[in-house]
C-alpha cells in the first residue's frame, strides 16, 4: 500500500479518502450517465481509465497547466489588466 503525504501547503490538491478532486469528478460524472444510459459498469470503468490517463497527463506537466489551456481557447477567463484577450493571437506593437 502506497503512503500518503500529510499536505504541508494550502495549495496542495484536495482530496477525499486517496482520491483528488478531478478523479472523483471524472469518474462520478461518467458513472452518472452511465445509470442514465443502462450501462453503469461500462461507463464506470471506462471513467476510472480516463481519470488514470487525466491524472497521467496533470502530472507530467507543470502546475497552471489546465488553467493556462483553459484560458487560450477561452473557457476561462482571467481578470487583471495585464491579461491580453485570448483570441488576440498576434500581438502587435503601438
Amino acid at each position: 500500500m502506497e503512503q500518503m503525504p500529510f499536505p504541508r501547503h494550502l495549495d496542495a490538491p484536495q482530496r477525499i479518502f486517496f482520491f483528488t478532486i478531478d478523479q472523483i469528478a471524472v469518474f462520478s460524472t461518467l458513472f452518472i450517465f452511465g445509470v442514465m444510459l443502462g450501462r453503469p459498469f461500462l461507463l464506470s470503468m471506462v471513467g476510472i481509465v480516463l481519470a488514470m490517463l487525466i491524472t497521467r497527463y496533470r502530472d507530467s506537466r507543470p502546475d497552471g497547466h489546465a488553467l493556462h489551456i483553459g484560458w487560450w481557447f477561452g473557457i476561462l477567463p482571467l481578470k487583471g489588466r495585464a491579461t491580453i484577450n485570448p483570441f488576440d493571437r498576434e500581438i502587435l506593437p503601438l
